[in-house]
């Protein structure tokens, strides 16, 4: 039997009598349908025989809808009754349509339509055959379906059957992009449909954020097969950047748009005004699903959405962007922002190896290459896939030389796709961009740290790196976000910083000394020792990648740098001096080893706002220097320093860190004076004494002295100081607080650490009403019995207490040794809406039995707390419980005591009382047997 169609499966498959409906009614079906993208099965060359065919009965399996057209001589087929047959036995959605017949004649078989059926019969020996087809009829004419007399015109009826095959959750439409095949793609269109929620009734707009490369098409693609279906109106708009230039462009947009929501699909469009009139009028009228592709500005979606108002309810709206702020002030919209990630490394190795080695065999000599190609990528697919039909069936030699290059000469391909994102910048941002790719990347992404030398450099970093993150240009960096509570990392994807390079590198291929920026070692070295310089360097990095000094000759070189602003200089050693030029312009100074004794006698520089010189501290000569724009100081992990002297010649300082300087001693009373200081971080300065005998920073927020354990006394505090919210007091300090310390009025989080001894802290403590959180870490023992001008509180004992932190809510004890005192802290000084317990290597036997009367607290934690052996009835506010190496508490008993514990019935239902969700499996404490 010869077929035109190939065996393959159908999204609808349509059984009617041709001479009755093939010319007309099925012709226009067919169309609509096609039209629509549904793939419809038509017999239309289909030999018939007696019997039907194993391959249309195939057919019939794999297609996911019948659409049964029955007619007035359908029953006189008995081709058409095998189909039907076929068709009830396994079809999962039937459409009955009664085209000129009355449905109560199908179902009965009677009148003209039964005749026929009869007539039929009588020529076919297999009664049994016969009844099968008479109770498919009947079944079929009890499904819901249409009939023709109740539609006012053909078209009508047909565009009612394709709306239906549309919303069917039966069709899956056909997939652009191949999803399933894509590497990665699964959990990405999860997150996305998770967003989406296509079910709810509100509008919606999702942003597919991330850099160029990183796969938004792809994924909007794949969502648009997925879900197009479910709406009647769906329009996917392609290259909205690229269109946009011209207004003959957006025009085409508009047409584009409209074609796939409005009925009329030849419709044209003379004005932009137009268009998005008509746009709009369709936006209020009917659910849509619109995506935009590649949007980079706010006018491109006020050109084809108007302003965003009016949406039927359950549209949805996806735009796949580099600009996070265009999610933003749309009138009132839900919006959603999915960020991009890159692949990790096996879906990485899976992308390159598919491009690569499309065998997916890879060669064992060829696995450190691969290794390498995957680093240089990192995870963005864009780089993979083209790097991957780069090296594609090269021999082992070019992979070698082609990894080489690509570190100096990217790959155009990939440089393109990236470059769109700084061509879109302004100059401000566009400087931002460079500096960091160029100098801070190499040095340090602190962000207060760049705010302040950028600044400096007269450009306008907050607004500028805002943007460059929401251009998804700078990212914040998840593993490493707080330095401390004002402060984070950022961090830039490598092939952007070499997007940056390279684009730094084309202002003078042949002539580094001719470019804005310095960062390689070698360039760098040879532009100082040749004296190659020009005053269009803006900054240099002189940092040889070995670890032992290098000697470098620096003389004079720096005077043809005037407009040099960031300087970074690192294990390099001088040999001749003393050094006669540095540009008065600097903004940035890093040069931890300076050599010489002095500054050169021209050197005046107004516009240093970061220091990095710790050694200037050790020669006094240089101390003489007043650095009045000096803010942000940075002398961490200088073993040398044993003092900071007066720093009253620097007034307008924000920023002093001196972490890890572990032979510090002692801090200057001028440093208590500095009241622009922000942050003072003193992170492990462990032979720390002596503070200021005053505070009186009034713009404090960070006050860093974890670590500082020898500190003798804890300075008084003269002004009120809102800033700091957390703060770190050392054990023996803790003796010496005096009243003053309750000017620390915005304090949230207190910890006292005690590594050794007893300490007592004074009355004051109860003073500070705001604490939030309280680490007691140690043997340290609260006052009773002193006087406290404030109203009394309840406390966990049902009575009122003066002792009582009102607002506390989480509460650790670590190391703590004296179970009287933690007795009398959980009785007297706890409110009853404690959240959060935790007790960490401490000497507890059981807690009090006033824990039941914590109403909110959810979260009980004990750890390594070897004489730990009983848990007291509990809130029905628990949510949570870990009891971790508490060796005497016994497993069995523990278990068998739950429902006691949280106070509730043994046999309450399990969505009622306790579940194993609220208690730590794997952190459960061990049996003793």
């Amino acid at each position: 039997m010869a077929s035109s169609h190939q065996l393959k499966n159908f999204d609808v498959f349509l059984s009617f009598r041709g001479e009755d409906t093939r010319r007309g009614f099925i012709s226009h079906l067919h169309k609509a349908l096609t039209q629509q993208g549904i793939q419809t099965f038509i017999d239309d060359n289909l030999t018939r025989g007696e019997n039907i065919s194993e391959e249309l009965l195939k057919v019939i399996e794999n297609s996911s809808v019948s659409i049964i057209v029955f007619s007035k001589n359908y029953a006189s087929s008995s081709w058409c009754l095998d189909e039907l047959d076929k068709i009830i036995e396994c079809t999962k959605k039937v459409l009955p349509v009664f085209y000129q017949v009355d449905p109560s004649e199908v179902r009965k078989q009677i009148g003209d339509f039964g005749k026929a059926l009869t007539k039929l019969e009588k020529k076919i020996k297999d009664k049994t055959k016969v009844q099968r087809w008479r109770d498919a009829l009947s079944n079929a004419a009890n499904i819901s379906g249409w009939d023709d007399k109740n539609s006012c015109t053909e078209s009508e009826l047909v565009q009612q059957i394709v709306e239906e095959i549309l919303n069917s959750e039966f069709i899956q439409m056909p997939s652009n992009v191949a999803s399933m095949q894509l590497v990665g793609i699964n959990s990405r269109m999860e997150a996305v449909t998770k967003l989406l929620d296509i079910e709810s009734n509100d509008v919606r707009m999702v942003g597919i954020t991330g850099l160029g490369g990183i796969g938004k098409t792809t994924i909007a693609k794949a969502i648009y097969d997925r879900f197009s279906n479910h709406f009647k109106a769906k329009s996917f708009v392609e290259n909205v950047r690229e269109w946009s230039k011209t207004e003959q462009g957006k025009i085409h947009l508009q047409e584009a748009l409209l074609k796939g929501i409005s009925e009329d699909k030849n419709l044209k469009v003379s004005t932009i005004y137009e268009g998005t009139t008509r746009i709009n009028r369709i936006l209020c009228l009917k659910q849509v699903l619109i995506i935009l592709d590649d949007v980079d500005n706010a006018n491109q979606i006020e050109t084809l959405l108007g302003r965003s108002e009016g949406f039927a309810s359950r549209s949805r709206i996806i735009l796949t962007t580099r600009n996070k702020r265009l999610l933003a002030n749309r009138n009132g919209l839900s919006t959603y922002d999915y960020e991009v990630e890159e692949l990790d490394e096996d879906e990485a190795i899976e992308l390159f190896r598919k491009h690569a080695f499309p065998s997916n065999e890879v060669p064992e000599d060829y696995l450190e290459l691969e290794k390498q190609a995957i680093s240089y990528a990192k995870g963005l697919p864009l780089a993979l896939k083209v790097m991957g039909c780069d090296l594609c069936e090269r021999p082992i030699h070019e992979w070698e030389d082609a990894l080489d290059c690509y570190e100096t000469n990217p790959l155009e391909d990939i440089q393109n796709i990236l470059k769109r994102s700084y061509e879109g910048l302004n100059e401000n941002e566009k400087n931002i961009f460079l500096d960091i790719a160029c100098f801070f990347k190499g040095y340090g992404m602190s962000y207060n740290m760049i705010k302040v030398a950028l600044k400096g450099c007269g450009l306008n970093p907050v607004y500028g790196i805002r943007n460059l993150i929401d251009k998804c240009l700078l990212t914040i960096d998840q593993d490493n976000y707080y330095l401390s509570v004002h402060d984070y990392y950022l961090s830039m994807h490598d092939l952007l910083q070499q997007m940056g390079m390279d684009i730094v590198r084309q202002e003078a291929p042949q002539k580094p000394g001719e470019r804005s920026r310095l960062w390689c070692y070698e360039e760098a070295l040879g532009v100082l020792t040749e004296d190659m310089g020009s005053d269009r360097i803006r900054s240099i990095i002189l940092w040889p990648p070995k670890s032992e000094q290098v000697k470098v000759q620096i003389k004079a070189q720096f005077c043809k740098m005037k407009n040099l602003r960031l300087l970074l200089i690192r294990n390099v050693r001088c040999c001749n001096g003393p050094l006669e030029c540095l540009p008065n312009g600097l903004s940035l100074l890093d040069w931890r080893d300076y050599p010489f004794s002095s500054w050169p006698s021209n050197f005046f520089p107004k516009k240093l706002v970061v220091l990095n010189m710790p050694f200037i501290l050790l020669k006094e000569p240089v101390l003489k220097q007043i650095f009045v724009s000096v803010t942000y100081v940075d002398f961490s992990r200088c073993n040398l320093i044993t003092k900071i002297p007066d720093l009253s010649m620097t007034p307008n300082v924000t920023n002093l860190m001196f972490n890890f300087c572990s032979n510090l001693v002692e801090i200057d009373d001028s440093v208590g004076h500095l009241d622009k200081l922000e942050e003072l971080n003193l992170f492990w300065c462990s032979k720390l004494e002596t503070l200021p005998n005053c505070l009186m920073m009034k713009s404090l927020t960070n006050f860093n002295l974890v670590g500082c354990f020898r500190l003798k006394k804890f300075p008084n505090i003269l002004h009120e100081m809102k800033g700091v919210k957390y703060l770190s007091v050392p054990g023996k300090s803790a003796n010496e607080l005096t009243p003053s310390f309750v000017n620390f009025i915005g304090l949230k989080g207190l910890s006292v650490l005690l590594f050794s001894g007893k300490t007592h802290l004074p009355g004051c403590i109860y003073n500070l009403q705001h604490i939030e959180e309280f680490s007691i870490l140690g043997s340290v023992i609260f006052p009773k019995n002193v006087e406290i001008d404030r109203q009394p509180m309840c406390n966990s004992l049902g009575c009122s207490s003066k002792y009582v932190f009102p607002m506390l809510k989480s509460l650790l004890f670590q190391g703590y040794n004296i179970y009287s005192e933690m007795e009398f802290i959980l009785n007297y000084c706890c409110p009853l809406t404690l959240e959060g317990l935790r007790i960490h290597h401490s000497v507890v036997v059981t807690l009090p039995e006033s824990m039941s009367r914590f109403e909110r607290l959810h979260t009980l934690i004990i750890i390594g707390c070897s004489e730990f052996r009983e848990i007291p009835r509990l809130p029905h506010s628990i949510r949570r419980v870990e009891v971790v190496c508490c060796h005497s508490l016994a497993l069995q008993s523990f278990l068998q005591m739950l429902p006691e514990i949280t106070g509730l019935p043994p046999n309450l239902p399990p969505c009622l009382g306790v579940t194993s969700h609220m208690f730590s499996q794997k952190l459960l404490p061990h049996s003793r047997t």
